[in-house]
């Protein structure tokens, strides 16, 4: 007989998810919060290993990530997913190769040139260049990897997951055991949430901030981030017809009060992209605050049995990585169940 499994959560990690569990079993997913409304909507969704421990198969879940993203953009234009390129640039961290700079397409590190002109950006603000010169960049990468357009990506999920017959369900789960009578298994891909859910302290939630500004002819089309500049993160992310500017990684807050100014994200990253300090700020904008699901010690992937005698698989804590790290996982949890 086909398997029951419930899959609890409608984000990311969930939907990619009950994607692929849908292909050997029957799958509801269960959740209260579906589309616009959930947390994944509001991430940046560029593909990286963030704010998650490197182990080996945290690496080998990302690599089969950024594959099956490559073939999504390809394939389905439609879902939101396309290759961006980008510069990562720091000032604070020791020089390194990180431990995933051979799983995106391109990756190679910034040469002396062009560390010098980011020192010395044209146009830069002579404000701005005057307090970063105790602080300069000293390394940087180039890489390209996929990008979504998350309020796309999201509903492009659950048109696959309907189309493989997955069913869905709102409700709000205060215990996993009280699905035990009705499914076989229980797959708990609820983010941040499993902190309540299955009283899980490991968690060190990362408060994140960006404003939304839509493109237009003159917008970037590379991404810039600059995560050590001594004035707060500075970002610049072309995606889906939209720039998001930023933005925040606070560490050990868990709320959605609005508290960066435009005016300070403007001065930060306007500094690399001038576009921000003329054309994004004539255009209407959108200030999105979310909570990043990090838990130190990394996330958890792993079964247990409940009293009941279900089955429950646990699929969360992704960090600032579930949507680089969604399918990579969703095929782990596949090969858990059996």
């Amino acid at each position: 007989m086909t398997k029951s499994i419930c899959v609890v959560g409608a984000g990311v990690v969930g939907l990619t998810t009950a994607i692929v569990l849908a292909s050997r079993y029957e799958v509801q997913i269960i959740a209260d919060k579906f589309g616009a409304d959930t947390d994944s909507v509001k991430a940046t969704a560029v593909w990286h290993v963030y704010l998650v421990p490197e182990t080996a198969e945290v690496l080998e879940w990302s690599s089969v990530t950024l594959q099956r993203l490559l073939d999504i953009s390809r394939l389905y234009p439609e879902s939101g997913v396309e290759i961006i390129g980008g510069v990562e640039l720091f000032r604070a961290q020791r020089r390194h190769v990180p431990a995933w700079s051979h799983i995106p397409p391109e990756f190679a590190f910034l040469t002396d040139d062009e560390l010098q002109r980011f020192n010395e950006p044209e146009g830069a603000l002579h404000g701005s260049i005057s307090s970063l010169s105790n602080a300069p960049v000293k390394w940087g990468y180039r890489l390209k990897a996929p990008a979504a357009k998350m309020s796309s990506y999201l509903n492009w999920l659950v048109e696959q997951a309907e189309r493989r017959n997955v069913q869905f369900r709102r409700q709000h789960v205060e215990r996993l055991a009280d699905l035990s009578c009705q499914h076989d298994i229980v797959v708990n891909c609820t983010g941040l949430g499993a902190a309540t859910l299955v009283n899980d302290e490991a968690f060190e939630p990362y408060k994140g901030q960006y404003f939304v500004v839509a493109s237009n002819d003159g917008s970037p089309i590379e991404y810039i981030g600059d995560d050590d500049h001594p004035d707060g993160m500075a970002y610049v992310i072309p995606r889906g017809g939209e720039v998001m500017i930023g933005g925040s990684a606070e560490a050990g807050l868990n709320d959605l009060v609005e508290t960066i100014k435009w005016s300070d994200v403007v001065a930060r990253a306007g500094r690399y992209v001038p576009w921000v300090r003329h054309s994004a700020s004539e255009r209407p904008r959108q200030l999105v605050v979310g909570v990043r699901p990090v838990r130190p010690s990394g996330l958890r992937l792993e079964r247990e049995m409940l009293e009941t005698g279900t089955c429950v698989v646990h699929n969360y804590g992704h960090g600032g990585s579930g949507f680089s790290l969604s399918w990579g996982c969703a095929n782990a949890v596949s090969a858990l169940i059996g």
